[in-house]
């Protein structure tokens, strides 16, 4: 199975580098990881089975990972406060939430469409 690895998570491997340090972040995805690391900057270029073998831990993942968390969240409470709707007489606060959840998560999307179309151009 194929270890998910994304742009700026920061990694623990086995063994440390000469530096002293065993924390790396993920510079460069493609066949080969590129990995920098955190006390020294130090780059390496890894084939992906090499580095997912020397992989011991996942300290930290990508900022990409923490908007879809918000999204997420988000969505979660929308789904909670749909489930809680009245069938009439909606009290304005419960439509005020809904307003300003609903706002919330048409930013992070476009947040998140924003960096993929970045990110698309750039490979």
């Amino acid at each position: 199975m194929v270890m998910e690895i994304k742009l700026g998570d920061v990694v623990r491997l086995k063994k440390k580098h000469p530096c002293g340090s065993n924390e790396w972040q993920v510079v460069r995805l493609g066949a080969d990881i590129g990995i920098k690391c955190l006390k020294c900057q130090h780059r390496v270029l890894l084939e992906r089975s090499v580095f997912e073998r020397r992989v011991k831990a996942f300290i930290s993942r990508g900022p990409e990972t923490a908007l879809n968390q918000k999204k997420a969240e988000i969505e979660a409470k929308l789904a909670d406060l749909k489930a809680r709707w009245p069938a009439h007489s909606v009290p304005p606060a419960m439509w005020q939430e809904l307003e300003e959840l609903e706002e919330e998560l048409a930013k992070v999307k476009d947040i998140i469409n924003k960096d993929t179309g970045k990110r698309g151009v750039e490979k």
